[in-house]
């Protein structure tokens, strides 16, 4: 179960291209590793992207795209990958062991765009991952062939171009000639016998690549072509890239050029105030920004991006590397030392400032920052005399590793530079506590009680030498060494700890504050003191709203969920824990929606709803074998967890097993929409079996998907074309009213039982 992104929209149409996205197609069925290989701004990601799309449905755990634009490691390469499958919360094991458990088990399409970057060390890690997942096929793109064992190679080749003395109809069907009119947007264009000559050596002249042609398109609209053509100018071959970017560079105007070259700094979206903070001064004031950027957009140099009403600009490639050819190292260190500067500003203002409209929204977007975040980060750890700002960065970034979803690369980062920097005092017990707070997140406890230890000796000096006394900075390590006894089961220590530092913290608006409240309702939990529980929970509650801390609220639900289960109010408490459910599915945090979905699933043990508890606990199951340690390390939980499958498995009798089993093959979009909506066995569903509304060739096809099959192999087994077995899939899901294969199953499974 993971929460992937989607494959990237594509903004304008595909123009030509069927026999190449037709050859991948075929590739992927001959082989598992296919990779397309172009000269650059050749189209291959068009390629990829259109032909990942068609063929999204033989892969039942989905298609999963990740750009290596910007990655210089290995290691970076094995972070990318785990945090597009939503895999964040293991350290220990290494990269390539934990993306092939995380795969082994299912059917997944992967699109690794842009190899060229890390062409060995893609491959190393393609025969890894292809040999531990046999429901893995990778579709690469790559200027070079990587020379893989098994590896498919298609060359995606430049557009055809007419040859010379082509005639109109020749000129008309040629791929090029249609992009090129397709850009160019101009209704009033026609193709006729006395311009045929100009457009055929135009399309000669670009060679065929689509990127020069989308950029010669633009030109077009405000220059004639036989203009276009006579300043082209150069020698074809290899530089018909450089040149097309060298004609709309000649287009732009002063403040255009000198904005385009020092976009290039960004390593991933930005949006206009990074652009404005970062590229202003010195030839370009902060209010000409937005109209270069703006003219730069309408030339293709720029690309927008939207997502949930934020706009994010983008540089393509080809473009990119442009601008970094024409940088002097001078002004790309200043231009870099700005950008770090600006996201280190970033990082602090978003992880300190209060009452913000929502957390949630807030870090949801900062999570598409992380490339740029990362660059910064690495800026910092490169350059001379930063280690105080490069700690400052990583403390400063906490909530993306506590609670957006990015422990995995928090953790590493971290560890690394407390390893390596010397860094010494509060920086480095700052440090420390995030990595600790990391740590006991993540079910580690071993390792938290050593970044524990060193952070008591570093605070027992730092006291010592402060005339002041106790400092703000050991009152929030007590928070988080009471996370840690939770964790290891020594829950009066806990208690007692997190007592003494929030008596010591009163009237604190620090977000620390708030997270040892919804720590102690769990200990009260633990401790079976529910009223206790409810009581601090509620007034947990009380000052997220105040200080609209909607994630940690979310947590907050979670707990008081568990305490009022402890009470018997079961309604109550399933509103909550599904209220969890959508806020930690919203941020993508898998952890913190397994453990959500989790609850649900207890609670519906409790309310005699088996096959959907039965399904919720084994779709959990297999995402918390990705962690360090399930449950966050505590026993109690794993215990709870155990026994609910005790009372299923009796309660289900054989039937559980086919209930589990359909519970381990939900997509994670089908595991939240089983937590959130009554399940089939519940309410009106249990009293009205459906059989009446299927046809008896659609009862076979439900049957078929309860045992697991894909359409594929349901087609062979009942010989039947595979689209006619979308079809039936598509009509049962209708009839019934069901949102996905895993409520077939269910639903089956259950009048399995009655009969």
């Amino acid at each position: 179960m993971t929460f992937r992104p989607a494959l990237p929209q594509e903004t304008t149409s595909l123009v030509g291209r069927r026999a190449e996205v037709g050859a991948v197609r075929r590739a992927l069925q001959r082989g598992r590793l296919v990779t397309l290989t172009g000269v650059a701004g050749g189209g291959k990601t068009r390629v990829a992207i259109r032909a990942a799309r068609l063929t999204r449905r033989a892969f039942a755990d989905g298609v999963v795209f990740v750009s290596l634009s910007g990655l210089t490691s290995a290691e970076s390469l094995e972070h990318a990958l785990a945090q597009a499958m939503g895999i964040h919360e293991m350290v220990s094991h290494s990269g390539v062991r934990l993306l092939a458990g995380h795969l082994r088990p299912r059917r997944t399409l992967l699109v690794l765009d842009g190899c060229e970057h890390l062409p060995e060390e893609v491959s190393a890690l393609a025969q890894s991952l292809l040999a531990a997942a046999p429901g893995l096929h990778m579709l690469l793109t790559s200027r070079q062939v990587l020379r893989a064992p098994g590896e498919h190679t298609v060359e995606v080749r430049p557009m055809s171009v007419p040859c010379a003395g082509a005639s109109l109809a020749e000129v008309a069907a040629t791929e090029s000639y249609a992009l090129l009119v397709e850009r160019m947007a101009d209704p009033s264009f026609r193709l006729t016998e006395q311009n045929t000559a100009l457009v055929s050596g135009l399309c000669r002249r670009l060679e065929g690549v689509p990127l020069a042609i989308e950029l010669a398109a633009v030109r077009a609209r405000v220059m004639p072509l036989e203009e276009i053509l006579r300043t082209m100018g150069g020698q074809p071959g290899g530089s018909v890239m450089e040149s097309a970017a060298g004609w709309s560079h000649d287009l732009c105007g002063p403040e255009e050029r000198l904005l385009w070259r020092r976009l290039a700094v960004f390593a991933g979206p930005f949006d206009l105030a990074a652009a404005e903070a970062v590229c202003s001064g010195e030839g370009l004031a902060e209010e000409e920004v937005y109209p270069a950027l703006a003219a730069l957009v309408d030339r293709s140099v720029v690309i927008t991006e939207r997502d949930e009403g934020r706009v994010a600009y983008r540089m393509l490639g080809g473009v990119r590397q442009f601008a970094l050819a024409r940088m002097s190292a001078g002004e790309l260190g200043e231009l870099r030392r700005r950008h770090r500067e600006h996201y280190l500003a970033v990082a602090v203002r978003l992880g300190c400032e209060q009452n913000s409209v929502s957390r949630l929204a807030t870090w949801s977007t900062a999570r598409g920052e992380w490339p740029n975040f990362r660059a910064a980060i690495e800026s910092y750890a490169a350059a001379e005399g930063q280690v105080d700002s490069c700690a400052r960065m990583l403390v400063g970034l906490w909530f993306l590793w506590l609670y957006a979803g990015m422990s995995r690369e928090g953790r590493s980062y971290l560890e690394r530079f407390l390893a390596t920097s010397g860094i010494e005092g509060f920086p480095r017990l700052a440090a420390l506590m995030t990595l600790t707070h990391i740590r006991v997140g993540q079910g580690d406890l071993e390792a938290a009680r050593l970044s524990l230890a060193e952070a008591d000796h570093l605070v027992a000096a730092l006291e010592a030498a402060d005339e002041q006394g106790e400092h703000h900075g050991s009152r929030r390590l007590e928070i988080v060494r009471g996370m840690y006894h939770f964790g290891m089961g020594e829950l009066d220590a806990a208690e007692q700890g997190l007592r003494r530092a929030l008596k010591a913290m009163t009237g604190s608006r620090d977000v620390a504050a708030v997270e040892g409240i919804v720590t102690l309702g769990l200990v009260h939990v633990a401790q079976l003191r529910f009223d206790e529980a409810v009581d601090v929970l509620r007034r947990a509650r009380r000052l997220c709203a105040e200080q609209r801390e909607d994630v940690i609220g979310a947590w907050a639900d979670l707990i008081l969920a568990l305490a009022l289960r402890g009470r018997g109010e079961y309604a109550e408490a399933m509103r909550l824990a599904t209220s969890a459910v959508r806020a930690h599915a919203r941020m993508r945090t898998n952890h913190a929606t397994a453990f959500a979905v989790e609850v649900v699933g207890w609670l519906a043990t409790d309310l005699d709803e088996h096959t959907r508890a039965a399904m919720l606990l084994s779709a959990t199951g297999g995402l918390w074998k990705i962690e360090v340690s399930a449950f966050f390390g505590s026993r109690q939980l794993a215990r709870e967890h155990s026994a609910c499958e005790d009372r299923l498995r009796a309660a289900l009798g054989p039937h559980y097993v086919r209930a589990a089993a359909a519970g381990k093959a939900m997509s994670a979009a089908e595991v939240v929409a089983c937590a959130l909506t009554l399940c089939p066995g519940s309410s009106r569903q249990e009293e009205d079996h459906g059989l009446a509304l299927l046809t008896p060739r659609e009862i076979d096809v439900a049957r078929l998907v309860a045992d697991g099959l894909t359409n594929r192999v349901i087609s062979q087994r009942l010989v039947i074309a595979t689209r006619t077995v979308d079809t039936h899939v598509e009509n049962i899901l209708k009839k019934l009213g069901f949102a996905g294969r895993s409520q077939i199953a269910a639903w089956v499974i259950k009048e399995r039982g009655r009969s």
